[in-house]
């Protein structure tokens, strides 16, 4: 079974943070520069909650919000869900899909070692099936 550290073996750790007190427009930029949907905010080494695109549109836009003054505190969904590095990754999409959300972060020790999606974990997923096709064509295909 596929971890959550294989997920972030190929996809790296890297996590884009920001502090609480960030404006939104501020952390959208940030997203944009890194072309990625979501943003962690954490204050010293505690993560407190994520911002994503989906809190910029009906927290801020959709709120009539001014995105220039508007902090992060404010608007980030908090609390943030959270995996293990050995954790399986099928749990970690059942738990995404159940709580109706796409990111969670990788807490091992008490510190954010990655953030993982669920675009991540379908690619894990397709991943193991393709090897596991691979394994019982490779089975099916020798002489008897």
């Amino acid at each position: 079974m596929a971890t959550v550290e294989d997920i972030l073996m190929v996809k790296g750790p890297d996590v884009i943070v920001t502090s609480s007190t960030t404006t939104v427009l501020e952390a959208a930029k940030l997203m944009a520069e890194d072309n990625v949907g979501s943003i962690i905010i954490r204050d010293g080494e505690e993560v407190q909650g994520i911002f994503t695109e989906r809190d910029l549109l009906r927290r801020v836009v959709a709120a009539r919000k001014n995105p220039e003054t508007t902090l992060l505190a404010d608007v980030m969904s908090c609390p943030v869900k959270s995996c293990n590095l050995s954790d399986e990754v099928s749990e970690c999409g059942r738990e995404l899909a159940n709580s109706h959300i796409r990111h969670m972060a990788v807490i091992e020790d008490g510190a954010l070692v990655g953030l993982i999606g669920l675009r991540d974990i379908m690619k894990a997923e397709l991943s193991s099936r393709e090897e596991k096709i691979r394994t019982l064509e490779s089975i099916t295909a020798q002489p008897v």
